[in-house]
């Protein structure tokens, strides 16, 4: 038999033979199922000094806001200020107000950055509360303002601190300015585990066999060869480990199963999308997925409850079908809480909302 003697990665003293493998690592990543998001701001104000307080008065501000754009967000605010006038007796002045406030970011707020800034412009109506109470009066008026966003500092909570200069049309018009610092809470954002394993580095000098070229099977092609695959008939996309078998917790990356309005007829091409998670259920008998039912967002939210139900239900009773046994399968309703697409603009938005997939919970 022919022998070749081959030189392979030759690092480190000649004649040895080393292996070196890096341990695996897992880090965070972050997934959004909404773009919506509160905040609560403790702060300072600087009242125009025509109003007769003290230079500053403290404040409070809470805030809901909705990312309609990957650097456009949408904030409905509330304001309690407090301006103080130095003097005893319960003589400060009172201001609250409410407006809305359009954010602009350089890039997606939820990006994993260590800072975000970014400007704000917006419309607000105030409610005056002075003394003497005879000068008391509703007033309108605009602002403008400047902040910045930290990465998620423990769990899903940011840090957000803002500047403002505000407008009153009150009695003769007052140019305001604010400070604040709080927190701000992104809504529908969970936490995935992600483990990288990096490959084994080997460092040898060897005399090897030249090697006898054989085909590689791999059936269902998760990258396991049919020798070592413990777990065959495994759906196509699907991370699997060293055995074939596959990781639980992981959204399955298939085409969704999705329906006409207010049907719960599962249409013939979303059948071979369930055929081939049948086949794979029925070969891992131990695998437990979850089927859930989700909806467009337009009727009531009753409704789409109970159709986003009855679809994932209409779904379980095919893999039944297919030989699939009933403790593998948990349905849960979504209803409209965890939309693809929002706002819809139009009905391909909807018919993506308007679907059933599949997460894998257990093996």
């Amino acid at each position: 038999m022919l022998k070749t003697l081959a030189a392979l990665a030759v690092i480190g003293t000649a004649g040895s033979a080393l292996a070196q493998e890096e341990a695996p690592v897992t880090r965070d990543r972050f997934a959004y199922t909404s773009n919506d998001y509160v905040s609560i701001l403790g702060g300072v104000a600087l009242p125009d000094s025509g109003r007769g307080t003290a230079t500053v008065g403290g404040n409070l501000t809470v805030l809901y806001g909705n990312q309609v754009h990957e650097n456009v967000s949408v904030e409905g605010r509330f304001t309690a200020a407090v301006l103080e006038t130095g003097k005893r007796g319960g003589s400060d002045f009172y201001q609250y107000s409410g407006g809305v406030d359009v954010t602009v970011t350089p890039w997606d707020r939820r990006d994993e950055r260590t800072l975000t800034p970014f400007a704000l412009i917006g419309l607000v109506a105030l409610a005056e509360d002075v003394t003497p109470n005879s000068r008391d009066d509703n007033a309108f008026g605009g602002n403008i303002g400047l902040g910045v966003l930290t990465a998620p500092l423990l769990h899903n909570l940011r840090l957000r601190a803002e500047g403002r200069y505000t407008y009153s049309s009150f009695e003769s018009g007052f140019h305001d300015f604010s400070v604040g610092l709080g927190l701000e809470i992104p809504l529908g954002r969970v936490r995935e585990k992600v483990t990288t394993i990096p490959a084994k580095i080997e460092t040898k000098i060897v005399e090897i066999e030249k090697p006898v070229p054989r085909p590689i099977i791999d059936t269902d092609g998760d990258t396991v060869e049919d020798a070592q695959d413990t777990c065959p008939n495994t759906p196509k996309g699907v991370r699997v480990d060293a055995a074939g078998c596959v990781l639980a917790g992981q959204l399955l990356e298939l085409r969704p199963v999705t329906f006409e309005p207010n049907e719960l007829k599962i249409r013939p091409n979303a059948q071979s999308i369930l055929d081939v998670i049948a086949r794979g259920l029925v070969a891992q008998p131990t695998l437990k997925i979850e089927i859930g039912g989700h909806s467009d967002l337009s009727g009531s939210a009753v409704k789409n409850k109970e159709l986003s139900k009855a679809r994932a239900e209409a779904v379980r009773t095919y893999l039944l079908g297919k030989g699939v046994k009933p403790e593998q399968l948990t349905v849960v309703a979504y209803g409209t809480s965890m939309p693809k697409v929002k706002p819809e603009r139009n009905a391909d938005d909807r018919t993506v909302n308007r679907r059933v997939e599949f997460r894998i919970v257990g093996r």
